[in-house]
């Protein structure tokens, strides 16, 4: 079995770097976090769980960051990287068996469903960490801190399945989210 040990470790400095309370840091933290997140998904392989497992491949561990406070810019780009992930997930070679979704106990939720899920989680973690993202930095900063997640995902991608498809789907969320004006005050 594969223990994603990459992304423990980039989780752990992501951690370490929110724990400064320096403004600085966390921006360095979410594409530390956002490097964390492309593998954190099949961590699933390690805690004895189905491949695709729904636990893992969700918007789950980005909640589970965004408990803490302190932790935001690691649950920016943790939702980021998982928002990669997922989207990169979303175009295997087939949807099938290995590929598809698993619900802890039941097993598969089949193709369709499985494409459904991956879709409005990979979504909800790049709107969530995009959300995040402009919280923390101002406009400017966040559109430099979404350059080099963009990298890191160009770099991901050399390396999965999922391929260029995956980056329009991310490229355009991302670009569409930054974009979006917040709503007038009255």
């Amino acid at each position: 079995e594969n223990i994603p040990v990459d992304a423990l470790l980039f989780l752990l400095l992501a951690a370490l770097l929110a724990w400064t309370h320096r403004p600085w840091a966390h921006l360095i933290a979410v594409p530390v976090a956002a490097l964390a997140g492309t593998t954190l998904p099949d961590l699933d392989f390690a805690l004895g769980l189905a491949h695709r497992s729904a636990l893992t491949h969700s918007l789950l561990p980005v909640l589970v960051a965004c408990a803490r406070p302190g932790w935001r810019p690691v649950a920016a780009g943790l939702a980021l990287g998982v928002g990669l992930h997922l989207s990169a997930d979303l175009f295997p070679n087939a949807m099938r068996g290995y590929a598809t979704v698993k619900l802890p106990g039941t097993g598969s939720i089949g193709a369709s469903a499985s494409y459904l899920w991956l879709g409005i989680n990979a979504a909800a973690s790049l709107f969530l960490g995009t959300l995040l993202l402009r919280r923390l930095a101002s406009p400017a900063l966040a559109a430099l801190v979404l350059v080099a997640v963009a990298a890191i995902g160009i770099g991901y991608l050399f390396a999965t399945d999922g391929g260029w498809p995956a980056l329009l789907v991310f490229t355009g969320t991302g670009w569409a989210l930054v974009r979006r004006r917040p709503a007038a005050g009255p």
